[in-house]
Parts: structure tokens; sequence; C-alpha cells
């Protein structure tokens, strides 16, 4: 059980509310540092992944400062530390979620959804290499860090670990909606994962256990995606 947070809801609102500057800001910087290296306006493969690299950087500084007034250490607060267990167990529980999350799949007749950004990335080398290392680092680590650090304790304080896990899933969940062109079967399948996610969490009482097991589970993603594309 995750220890009790010594933040609340205002913490939890400010900390969502402040992605959206971030990823302003990290657009905006990210085309003019573009601009500056390229000489003309970058496309937008150039700059997708280098800019939410940037905009959750800015984010998680923006926190850092919210969270100065609560404790100063960040990562203390956020229960990011080593799991008791060791981070194998959860090393593991990453494919094997992602191997229940593709069967269920089959069973939900959730189709391939062809997103025309990502499939440009997975096209360019480039863009291929920066997609896969931020979907298992800087991805993982800044979700992690929102809905299960920040999120989940206020949640499961507030109204029970049930429904604070699908309380916390569901915004998660539809983060990643336009990837998946809101279809409901990869939307109702995230809010599964987002559970597990969270059960994780709230089970060894580390954030840092949970990051493992979605950078694991991420890159479970990405190999059956090069091995099988449909």
């Amino acid at each position: 059980m995750t220890e009790q947070p010594s933040w609340g809801w205002k913490e939890v609102v400010i900390s969502i509310c402040l992605m959206i500057p971030a990823f302003l800001a990290g657009t905006i910087l990210s085309i003019g540092a573009a601009r500056l290296l390229l000489g003309q306006t970058p496309t937008e493969v150039q700059i997708a992944i280098p800019s939410q690299f940037l905009a959750y950087s800015l984010w998680l500084t923006g926190v850092w400062l919210v969270f100065r007034g609560v404790d100063s250490n960040l990562w203390r607060a956020l229960s990011w530390k080593w799991p008791v267990e060791g981070p194998w167990v959860y090393l593991a529980l990453g494919p094997g979620l992602a191997i229940a999350a593709g069967a269920l799949a089959k069973i939900l007749d959730a189709k391939n959804i062809h997103n025309g950004l990502m499939d440009q990335l997975l096209a360019d080398p480039v863009g291929c290499r920066l997609l896969v290392l931020f979907g298992i680092t800087g991805g993982p680590l800044i979700e992690e860090l929102l809905f299960r650090g920040i999120f989940l304790p206020v949640a499961v304080r507030s109204l029970g670990i049930t429904a604070g896990l699908l309380v916390t899933s569901v915004p998660f969940s539809l983060m990643h909606g336009p990837m998946y062109d809101w279809s409901w079967q990869h939307l109702l399948l995230l809010i599964l994962v987002g559970v597990a996610f969270g059960m994780v969490r709230l089970r060894s009482n580390s954030t840092l256990a949970s990051t493992i097991t979605h950078g694991a589970y991420n890159l479970m993603m990405f190999a059956a995606h090069f091995v099988a594309p449909q």
C-alpha cells in the first residue's frame, strides 16, 4: 500500500495543467532550435520526439518547483525508490502484460490503427530510434510520475483503491487517444493497462517499479511491431 501523500488535489490539478504550457513551450523551442540547426523549418517528424523530450523536461522542472513546498526531495515524495523485490520481477511483468493486452485485443477485435505521424516515425531510421528510446525511457518516466506518483496516492486516499485505480487510468488512456484514433477497444485496453501499472505501484510502494514495468511493456510492444507489423 502506498504511503499517505503530503499533497492534495490542488497539486494534482496543477501538475496535470502544467502539461499544456510544457508542450507548447517544448514545441516552440524545438522548432526554433531545429531552424537554427537545419536552416529551414523542420518537418513534424524531425521535431516530434525532441519536442516531447523537451516538454517532459520542462514539465518535470515545473513539478519540482510545485513540490518544493511539499517536500524538499521530489523523488522521495513520489516514492521513486528501488523496489524491495529488485527490478527483475517488474521487468518481467512488462512483456507479460503486453502479451495479455495483445490477446485481449484479439478478443475485442481491435483493429490495427494507422497513425500518420507514428508510421512516418517508424519508417524514418533516426525517428524510429528516437521513438523507441523515448518510448522506453522518458515516456514511461513522466507518465508514471504523473499518474501513479502524483495522482494515484491522492485518488486512493480520497476514493479508495478500486475507484482510485480507475480514476487515474481513464485520463492515462485518454492521453493516448489520438495515437489510436480514439478506438474504444484500444482506449479500454489502455485503461486496463493503467490499472495494472497502478497495482504495481501500490504493491511495491515504488514509482520506479511501475516505471520499469511500463518501459518493459512499451519495449515489448515495439518488438512485436517490428516482428509482425499487423
